[in-house]
């Protein structure tokens, strides 16, 4: 029979011993572990060499692409600058051709008439705004200007030589009726009733001079 294994207890003492070797033991691998186990990364220069000169790259074409398209709005802008010059300058003469063919305020409305039933729109809104000019309180002269707007799709001039016109001759029929078809195409229904219900109490004619 084997003989019974006794117990004996570590004197406090030595469990003390014991139990600080444990701990630096442990201390010591863990700190050999963690220097074995990471490792510092070499630096590639020529990675970091050829990100530079990625991002110089990005950089100088967004700079040149923005330079490029603020050249190109610049060009765009005197091009505009330049037609639109040409363009005034191409109405001060035809004013100043025009202006020669007519005398008084009803002789331009003539000219005005002409020319737009030749087809020649522009020569047609000059000869009616010098009529406007001529003789300014003249309320057939706004519903020959507003007519002429209308027949050339200036809807909001039209309306507002009309107004005028009415301010000039509440009674105008002719001009009731042509604001009627101007809020007709800015798509106001109401307007467009109400004001060919005046035309129609007032009486009006659909030609000019009619």
């Amino acid at each position: 029979m084997a003989d019974k294994i006794k117990s004996y207890k570590l004197s406090p003492q030595l469990k003390a011993e014991l139990h600080l070797n444990q701990r630096r033991a442990h201390s010591d691998f863990s700190l050999h572990d963690a220097f074995e186990k990471v490792k510092v990364p070499k630096i590639s220069w020529k990675a970091v060499s050829l990100t530079v000169l990625i991002f110089a790259a990005v950089i100088s074409s967004y700079v040149g692409l923005k330079h490029a398209y603020e050249l190109s709005a610049v060009k765009t802008a005197k091009a505009k600058a330049a037609q639109e010059q040409e363009y005034q300058e191409r109405l001060a003469s035809m004013k100043t051709e025009i202006t020669t063919k007519g005398t008084d305020a009803f002789s331009f409305v003539s000219l005005a008439q002409g020319y737009l039933k030749s087809g020649d729109g522009e020569r047609a809104i000059i000869s009616a705004e010098i009529s406007t000019e001529k003789d300014p309180v003249w309320s057939d002269g706004f519903v020959n200007l507003g007519q002429i707007y209308l027949a050339t799709n200036q809807f909001e001039k039209a309306k507002t030589a009309l107004g005028q016109a009415l301010k000039l001759n509440p009674l105008n029929g002719q001009a009731h009726y042509f604001l009627s078809l101007t809020y007709q195409e800015l798509n106001d229904s109401e307007g467009s009733k109400a004001e060919f219900a005046k035309a129609r109490a007032f009486g009006f004619d659909t030609e000019i001079g009619g």
